[in-house]
């Protein structure tokens, strides 16, 4: 089970192919793949992005389990973040990687280094 951070999604949509020759199998196998609100917000929040590109995102969203952002994960990730000292999204990540046993895929090292005590990581 893996929980994708929003750098992979991102680089994912640009054309990574290490990133796509993971992937790719995983999501054609059905494997159980999540995302937070919070990645799906930020893959979203593309300045450059018209409807057109919009509605492609949301596509390439479809096949990943989002994982809502509920009272459980919001009071992990607070609580991860005041002893971390991450930022709010990367403690949502984490939070939601925490609360489902998953292994969080991030390329972020910032988050890597604070995550490895909590959860297993895989860089790609």
């Amino acid at each position: 089970m893996y929980v994708f951070d929003s750098n992979i999604l991102i680089d994912y949509l640009k054309g990574s192919e290490s990133i796509k020759k993971w992937a790719d199998p995983k999501v054609a196998n059905n494997e159980y793949i999540a995302i937070s609100i919070v990645s799906r917000i930020e893959v979203l929040s593309a300045k450059e992005a018209d409807q057109q590109k919009l509605d492609e995102i949301k596509r390439f969203l479809r096949p990943f389990h989002e994982i809502e952002l509920y009272g459980g994960i919001a009071d992990l990730a607070a609580s991860i973040r005041r002893k971390e000292r991450i930022t709010l999204a990367d403690a949502v990540v984490l939070a939601t990687a925490l609360s489902l046993k998953a292994t969080l895929v991030t390329n972020d090292k910032v988050l890597s280094k604070k995550a490895v005590s909590f959860v297993p990581i895989l860089s790609i």
